[in-house]
């Protein structure tokens, strides 16, 4: 029986191979404004805060994925094979060198820099797309807030968004207030998130938690 090498093509039309050929686009585009071994260990640190994302698919086996592409691609000798966006996007990272070669130097920075300790946000502050994927329900309700504009207070916008699906509200509670206390933890200052949100400093999230709780304590206890 003949041994079929399995393809890796439904592997890359998403997923942590694809994520990391964007930082590396993204750091291209920037005209040299954007660092790939910072922009590396930002997703490092993003992907090590996350438990169900480390649980996953950990760095390390993102970099397995981009080594195995790239054993994939030097095997076939051709990207055609493989999705369209997928294709486009090696080609312009690689930007003339082998794509099979770059996807396995692209994977061993990753576990070069991933051997090191996740620098500290005072030794590398969080870029905007790091924010995003750590902080998505909160930069959700920024939309709330400028749809609700008219609302007599702070408290009365976060208490209307989350008794909007009363009783059924525990998913969007606990989706706040996780990442308003993260944000506290993680950012102890006054300002907070405020360089992202201008609404979320820690007066704010202190807001936002309190008045979450108190409506699960009055409304579900």
């Amino acid at each position: 029986m003949d041994y079929v090498q399995p393809s890796p093509t439904a592997l890359f039309t998403g997923g942590p191979a694809l994520r990391l050929i964007d930082i590396a686009l993204s750091v291209q585009d920037s005209g040299g404004k954007l660092s790939l071994d910072d922009e590396i260990r930002r997703y490092i640190r993003v992907v090590g805060k996350d438990w169900a994302a480390h649980w996953n698919c950990s760095v390390y086996v993102a970099a397995g994925v981009l080594e195995f592409t790239g054993d994939c691609v030097a095997r076939s000798g051709t990207l055609e094979s493989y999705p369209s966006e997928f294709m486009e996007k090696v080609t312009r990272a690689a930007a003339g060198m082998d794509p099979a070669e770059y996807l396995r130097t692209l994977a061993e920075m990753v576990r070069i820099l991933d051997r090191e300790p996740a620098p500290e946000y005072g030794e590398l502050p969080m870029a905007g797309w790091e924010f995003l994927q750590m902080f998505p329900h909160l930069f959700g309700f920024d939309a709330v807030l400028m749809d609700e504009g008219g609302a007599p207070s702070f408290s009365a916008i976060v208490h209307a968004s989350v008794t909007s699906e009363h009783p059924y509200c525990h998913d969007r509670a606990v989706a706040y207030t996780t990442e308003a206390q993260r944000a506290l933890v993680l950012f102890p200052g006054e300002q907070c998130l405020k360089g992202h949100l201008y609404w979320a400093t820690r007066d704010g999230l202190r807001e936002l938690i309190d008045t979450i709780n108190d409506h699960m304590q009055r409304e579900h206890s």
